[in-house]
C-alpha cells in the first residue's frame, strides 16, 4: 500500500495493534487513580477494576462491532459519518481538533515524574526533551511509531506484574477479609462509585480502529486487538488494584499512589527502575501512539472538506508532518506556560 506522498507503506501486524492499543490505553492514571477508588469503597476496589475493565468492554461494543464490518479513515469520524451522515463530519473534525489541547497534559504529566525523580534538573528541558523524541519519531512514519511501541508497552506490563507479583510476599493481615470493615467502606453505592470512577481509564485502546486502514486484515484484526487487549488491561488492572491495597495500611493508601506501596517496598535503585518502567513508560506508550489516534479524525475530517488542505500534507515518510508539528506545539504549550510556577515536589 502506497500513502499519498508516493511512499509504500507497510501493513500492521496484529501483535503491533495489540501494543498500540494496549500502550493507548494504559496511562499513568492506572498508577495513581486506584488510591481515590479506594477511598471510596476500601479494600473491594481490586473488585471494581475488574468490573470496570468489562463495563468499559460493553461501551465500546458497538465501535467493535462497526469496525469488525468496513474500514472508515479517521476512526470515530468514519463511524460518525457513516452512521449519522456527513453533515455530522464538521463537528467531529473540531471536536477532535480541540482536543489535541490534551496532548499538553500527557507532556505536563511526564515532566513532573521526571522532576521528581532528579530535581536538580529543568522540569521543562525534560518534559520537552521525551515530547520532540516522540514527535520526531512520529515524523518518520506509523512503522517507527509502532516499533517504539512493540519495545515500551512489553516493557511496561512486565514492570507493572512484576511489582505486583512481589507485593504477593508482602500482603498485611487481613487484607482479603471480607467481613472487615475495611472492605467495601461505602456499601455497594461506594463500590459502584468506584467502578464509575475507574471505568475512564479502560476504553481507550479503542483508538486502535483509528489505524484500521494501515492494518493487516482490518476486519478480523481490530476486533482481535481490542479483545486481547481488554483481558491483558483485564489482568493488568486487577493486578494494580491488588499491588495498591495489599502493602499498606488503608488510612495510607486511601486518595495515595502506587508509587507510595513502590517507595515503601523497593530499594533506591529499584524503585527508580520502577518509576520508569511504570508510569513514566505508561505515559510514554499514551503519548507516542496518541499522536496519530489525535490526528486521525482530524485529517478524515479535512480530507472532506472541513478544514485547509494544508494539515493533510505528508513527508517523504508519508507521515503527516504539518499536523504532527501542530500536535507539538500545542503539547508543548501547557508545561512552558506553567514552568515559571513552582512545581509540585512528588508525581501526580
Amino acid at each position: 500500500m502506497s500513502s499519498e506522498s508516493g511512499v509504500k507503506e507497510k501493513k500492521l501486524t496484529l501483535s503491533q495493534l495489540v501494543w498500540l492499543a494496549t500502550g493507548q490505553v494504559v496511562g499513568a492514571g492506572v498508577v495513581t487513580i486506584v488510591g481515590a477508588a479506594i477511598a471510596v469503597t476500601g479494600y473491594s476496589a481490586l473488585f471494581a477494576y475488574s468490573a470496570a475493565v468489562l463495563m468499559g468492554l460493553f461501551r465500546i461494543l458497538p465501535q467493535l462491532f462497526f469496525f469488525s464490518t468496513e474500514v472508515v479513515p479517521g476512526g470515530v469520524y468514519g463511524m460518525v459519518t457513516r452512521t449519522c451522515g456527513k453533515q455530522y463530519g464538521g463537528m467531529v473534525t473540531i471536536s477532535s481538533l480541540i482536543n489535541w489541547i490534551a496532548r499538553g497534559t500527557a507532556v505536563i504529566s511526564i515532566a513532573n515524574y521526571l522532576y521528581a525523580m532528579f530535581p536538580g534538573g529543568n522540569r521543562i528541558a525534560m518534559g520537552l526533551a521525551v515530547w520532540a523524541f516522540l514527535t520526531i519519531a512520529n515524523l518518520f512514519g506509523v512503522d517507527v511509531m509502532a516499533k517504539i511501541q512493540s519495545f515500551a508497552t512489553p516493557c511496561l506490563l512486565i514492570c507493572l506484574m512484576s511489582f505486583s507479583v512481589l507485593c504477593c510476599f508482602h500482603v498485611q493481615p487481613g487484607y482479603l477479609d471480607f467481613s472487615s470493615p475495611e472492605m467495601f467502606t461505602n456499601g455497594l453505592s461506594g463500590w459502584l462509585s468506584a467502578v464509575v470512577l475507574l471505568n475512564y481509564s479502560t476504553v481507550g485502546h479503542a483508538l486502535v480502529a483509528n489505524f484500521a486502514p494501515r492494518a493487516e486484515d482490518p476486519k478480523k484484526n481490530i476486533p482481535k486487538a481490542i479483545l486481547i487487549t481488554t483481558l491483558i488491561i483485564l489482568v493488568l488492572y486487577t493486578m494494580v488494584g491488588f499491588a495498591c491495597g495489599a502493602v499498606l495500611p488503608l488510612e495510607v493508601t486511601a486518595g495515595g499512589t502506587m508509587t507510595d506501596t513502590a517507595r515503601y517496598l523497593l530499594p533506591t535503585f529499584l524503585y527508580y527502575v520502577f518509576m520508569f518502567g511504570g508510569p513514566i513508560f505508561a505515559l510514554l506508550t499514551t503519548m507516542n501512539s496518541g499522536i496519530m489516534n489525535s490526528a486521525m479524525p482530524v485529517l478524515a475530517g479535512v480530507k472532506e472538506g472541513w478544514l485547509p488542505k494544508f494539515l493533510v500534507k505528508q513527508n517523504k515518510y508519508g507521515a503527516y508532518w504539518v499536523a504532527i508539528v501542530i500536535i507539538f506545539v500545542i503539547g508543548s504549550l501547557p508545561l512552558c506556560l506553567v514552568g515559571r510556577f513552582p512545581p509540585s515536589p512528588t508525581p501526580p
